[in-house]
């Protein structure tokens, strides 16, 4: 089961162009510093050059260098960091989803309630997928024996054992998008308690069987 692919984050990449006459000017004016490097200025006092061209290019050279490294090697942690935390957050995003639809559709079966046609939509969708998983059908799903407290921790537990992580801490993966999913999942019904008493008790039973009852 590919959970990254839930979360879809879009990306922009913008370049920027040089234009033709952007391109002559700068030549220019490089030409022109070449011109006036060839040129130094002696101390009227003592008549010594402060410096001479070849020092002063292989000084800036040397400079140049090193600036050009270090600005790499900064891009290259920046790239590992945000690659790093782009592949947490889909994992976490994609995780989230799921548990979120577990939580709509037993909110809406027991309640009666409909959160919005998008969310009942997309939660069906998701469902839809993990029925192999736990061997059910679209039937079993809108019978409220299927979503008692009980049975519906354990397909969550059943799920988390199905989620592999690389790179991060699993337990707090799942933590993480388990109180978020519940939190976004109480916003749809309404807000803080509006979900029917189930959901809470569903709620309560993973996070003692799994999280050792941390909120």
């Amino acid at each position: 089961m590919d959970i990254s692919r839930i979360a879809d984050i879009g990306s922009v990449n913008q370049t920027t162009l040089t234009k033709p006459a952007e391109r002559a000017t700068e030549t220019k004016n490089s030409t022109l510093a070449s011109e006036h490097t060839d040129k130094f200025i002696k101390s009227e006092a003592a008549f010594t050059p402060a410096y001479t061209k070849k020092s002063a290019q292989k000084q800036d050279s040397d400079n140049n260098l090193l600036q050009r490294e270090n600005a790499e090697d900064k891009v290259e942690q920046a790239q590992e960091g945000e690659a790093s935390v782009t592949r947490g957050e889909l994992m976490t995003k994609g995780v989230s989803h799921i548990i979120r639809a577990m939580f709509v559709k037993q909110g809406e079966v027991i309640s009666g309630q409909v959160p919005s046609v998008g969310a009942k939509m997309y939660a069906e969708e998701l469902l839809s997928q993990l029925r192999q998983l736990y061997g059910s059908s679209a039937a079993e799903e809108n019978s409220l024996e299927y979503w008692q407290p009980d049975e519906t921790a354990a397909r969550l537990l059943m799920f988390f054992d199905c989620v592999s992580v690389e790179g991060e801490d699993k337990g707090l993966l799942l933590e993480r998008s388990f109180l978020g999913a519940f939190n976004e999942t109480e916003q749809l019904f309404g807000g803080r308690g509006r979900l029917p008493l189930e959901s809470y008790e569903t709620k309560q039973l993973v996070l003692e069987s799994y999280f050792n009852g941390a909120a």
